[in-house]
């Protein structure tokens, strides 16, 4: 009785603790949602598609054909977060089924489109609700970069951001170039 009684709190426990390490990494993800590697980018675009398609009722993939890496977290971390808040309106407002995140380089630009197959702009925007709208933009202008959203092809909304992808530093010059 006893025994059995102490087994069923400490697994109860045992639950708890995991709980509260997935609860904790989770936090650190928010605040850290981007690793500091070059290709963690694409990782923290691979996670968000994973999450959402698990708890919402909508599929979220992420498609990068070939490897965009990104060296500079900071400018990673503001695409991330416009990635996100686009994800979270089509979630919220737009009734979308399926999410596509797609990353590409090309001629030297970045470019991170999120389409959604929801009710459209004009649909999910209620009146004055432009704030998220308005945030990704600035983020988008601190990496230098451009900011569309427009109606998508499949009916939905495309939120598009491009920037120019800076060059690798350059090497530090030589004291001895001089001589």
């Amino acid at each position: 009785g006893k025994a059995v009684a102490e087994a069923a709190d400490a697994g109860r426990l045992v639950g708890l603790v995991e709980e509260g390490i997935e609860l904790a990494r989770t936090l650190a993800r928010g605040l850290y949602p981007v690793e500091m590697e070059a290709e963690g980018l694409m990782r923290a675009f691979g996670d968000l598609a994973g999450t959402i398609s698990q708890g919402a009722k909508v599929r979220c993939v992420f498609e990068c054909d070939s490897p965009v890496l990104i060296q500079d977290n900071a400018v990673a971390t503001h695409l991330y977060r416009i990635a996100q808040e686009a994800v979270r309106n089509a979630v919220r407002h737009a009734k979308a089924r399926r999410i596509g995140i797609n990353l590409v380089e090309q001629a030297g630009q970045v470019k991170l489109t999120v389409e959604d197959d929801g009710v459209g702009m004009l649909e999910s925007s209620p009146a004055g609700d432009g704030l998220g709208v308005r945030i990704m933009a600035y983020r988008a202008a601190l990496i230098g970069g451009t900011f569309n959203i427009e109606p998508a092809p499949t009916g939905g909304t495309m939120v598009t951001c491009a920037f120019p992808k800076s060059p690798a530093p350059a090497a530090p010059a030589h004291a001895h170039d001089e001589s």
